[in-house]
């Protein structure tokens, strides 16, 4: 019966596209394997959500097929329309598959799905062209898997085309009939149904518990849903005055300064989570024992938390207080051309003279351009050091020998003087210079023995500034970027995979000791900064002062969610919150997040209040890019 109605022809086309959710099933039980230990509670039902999704996945990327192969024509049955056919097939088979291996180990690092900022951020400088080498080294088996699939597309696809071509006898009417029913039924199934709004990331959060959201995802689908430009909207939870009450990101600070004109460093540390700090995570034994020593004579506040989980979200956190709050990376938003308040810009018009050093190859995640829209003075990369000797084979020239340098360009700058040093030896392929491989192995893997090399990198540094005539004068900061991959419950869970350590060292001035438990940010640098050195004119900035006599914050948007750390009647929490629900709230003693206490309404009302709050001020800056004080 089923065939008297649809022509063979349509059937086939059905086919295919069910090899292309096979593969996605593939691609997503991969996922799982890989990455089993994000998931430790599974159900049957992820994997039919999951399947939803794949299908309306792959209602998108067939439409150009069902534009050739459904529109009426009687060619279907040649060999050179079939060869086209093939062709695309294959194309979009690779590049989603692709899509979603690649997530299998970069889920690892960033706790969620691709989005498009993926293939933006790939496009600036050489990244790419340096990392495919290291890439294929250390990751070959997704590339076996990938040319496996592939295999299995074109067998599955081949088994298909057998069936019998029957377009030159359908009729016209018939074939002119079914394209726009076939049209129709991919967009309304590529749309996630009849709803006013298509099908978003966030819906996953409807079929599934919070920590299995990004099993259920495609890859492909993330991308696609954030390609092109994300426009934030404009929200109204409050009116003008209220808002201000809770949260106004216009500060200004009347204290008198804790230090005249100081030198300024900070040290934008790669992936250094507190998982490898002993001296914040408690543990007998970590991986920083200069870092751990410094911090000792060092104020140390040990409930910081990361703006966001890449790099590209770092350095608009630091240095211009603006966290992750949407879907795509600030630097690859069509906002990023928004007029900004930052450091540099700041202190310029103090007198510092002020550099931006990155060991990476010049145009590395576009950071040499941030760093001239935020008005740093000068930018430092591996064109600059100009030694190649020292490249790491991947990334740029190893921290050692690139610290080490950065000291005596410090040296040369005019008094006083800020400055922005972003490490890089801790980040994927690990490597360690030869001369240092037998030295840094005592690890538990090759990211534990990075870290230590990067912790010794930095004390050559340290040592090397003690004998500059501006070491006494300089206030240091070590903050990390974000965390990276973690194998350990804690760090892989929203609160420990956002945990990063916020040092101020100064060598002489004793109001820098001391450890703190107050929440705080990457974004609260900048303003803490400007307080410290008394500066009295209102500025814009997302963060705050950590000296500000009130309870700290942090929020991020990680994995289609708000993360929010907040505090409620002295003590301190974390907020989940995705698609205006609170999906999850827990103390942060509670570092497994086993006791979910989103029942207690007054907690709940509270955080959702500072968020929501946030949310508000955020969207409406960037939209109407009132993003400084006039």
């Amino acid at each position: 019966m089923l065939k008297k109605l649809l022509p063979n022809y349509f059937l086939k086309f059905l086919l295919k596209a069910g090899v292309m959710v096979l593969i996605y099933t593939i691609c997503r039980v991969l996922f799982l394997i890989f990455n089993n230990d994000h998931f430790p509670v599974v159900y049957f039902t992820d994997f039919l959500a999951g399947f939803w999704f794949d299908i309306v996945t792959v209602a998108i990327v067939f439409l150009p097929l069902v534009a050739l192969e459904m529109f009426p024509n009687k060619y279907r049955g040649k060999t050179w329309y079939r060869w086209i056919l093939l062709i695309v097939f294959n194309i979009i088979l690779f590049l989603t598959a692709l899509i979603n291996l690649i997530d299998i180990e970069y889920f690892k690092h960033t706790s969620s799905r691709s989005t498009a900022s993926l293939i933006k951020m790939l496009g600036f400088g050489e990244d790419l062209k340096q990392q495919i080498p290291s890439f294929i080294g250390s990751y070959w088996y997704l590339l076996v898997i990938l040319v496996l699939l592939q295999i299995l597309g074109i067998w599955l696809y081949r088994r298909i085309s057998r069936i019998k071509d029957d377009s030159h006898s359908v009729s016209w009417w018939r074939q002119i009939i079914l394209f726009p029913i076939t049209v129709g039924l991919f967009i309304i199934v590529g749309r996630g149904g009849f709803g006013v709004r298509p099908i978003a990331a966030p819906k996953a959060a409807s079929y599934t518990i919070d920590q299995n959201i990004q099993l259920v995802l495609n890859s492909a689908f993330t991308i696609i849903k954030t390609w092109g430009n994300i426009e934030l909207k404009e929200k109204t939870y409050f009116e003008q005055n209220e808002l201000n009450a809770i949260y106004n990101p216009i500060r200004q600070y009347d204290d008198a300064p804790i230090l005249e004109q100081p030198n300024i460093v900070i040290l934008l540390m790669e992936s250094f989570s507190v998982e490898y700090i002993a001296s914040i995570n408690g543990e007998a034994k970590g991986n920083t024992p200069f870092l751990d020593e410094l911090i000792d004579s060092s104020l140390v506040f040990t409930n910081c938390y990361a703006n966001g989980k890449k790099s590209m979200d770092a350095m608009p956190s630091v240095i211009s207080s603006i966290p992750k709050l949407m879907e795509i990376e600030y630097l690859t938003s069509s906002y990023a051309a928004n007029q900004i308040e930052s450091i540099p810009k700041i202190l310029s018009k103090k007198g510092y003279e002020t550099g931006f050093f990155h060991g990476a190859t010049n145009g590395s995640m576009n950071f040499d351009v941030f760093a001239d829209v935020s008005g740093f003075d000068h930018y430092f990369g591996r064109s600059e050091y100009n030694n190649d000797a020292d490249f790491d084979g991947t990334w740029g020239i190893f921290d050692e020998p690139f610290l080490d340098w950065t000291a005596d360009e410090i040296s040369k700058m005019k008094r006083p003087f800020f400055s922005t040093i972003f490490t890089i030896s801790s980040h994927p392929p690990y490597t360690i210079p030869e001369k240092h491989k037998n030295t840094f192995t005592n690890g538990s893997s090759e990211m534990h023995n990075s870290v230590a090399y990067a912790d010794y990198a930095l004390s050559t540094f340290f040592e090397k500034a003690k004998q500059t005539d501006w070491y006494n004068n300089t206030l240091f900061v070590i903050v990390a970027d974000h965390t990276p991959a973690s194998g350990t419950p804690i760090y892989f869970k929203d609160m420990g995979n956002m945990h990063i350590p916020l040092v101020f060292f100064h060598p002489t001035n004793q109001f820098f000791r001391g450890r703190e438990d107050k929440i705080v940010s990457q974004a609260d640098v900048m303003p803490t900064l400007l307080n410290v050195i008394g500066h009295k004119d209102p500025f814009f900035a997302f963060g705050k002062s950590i000296f500000e006599n009130s309870p700290g914050f942090s929020a991020s948007y990680i994995g289609d969610k708000f993360l929010y750390f907040g505090s409620y009647k002295d003590a301190h929490y974390l907020l989940q919150y995705q698609d205006e629900q609170i999906l999850g709230i827990f103390n942060l003693e509670d570092q497994l997040q086993t006791k979910n206490l989103m029942n207690d309404l007054s907690l709940s009302k509270a955080l959702e209040r500072q968020l929501k709050a946030m949310i508000q001020s955020y969207n409406h800056a960037l939209i109407n890019n009132e993003m400084t004080v006039e």
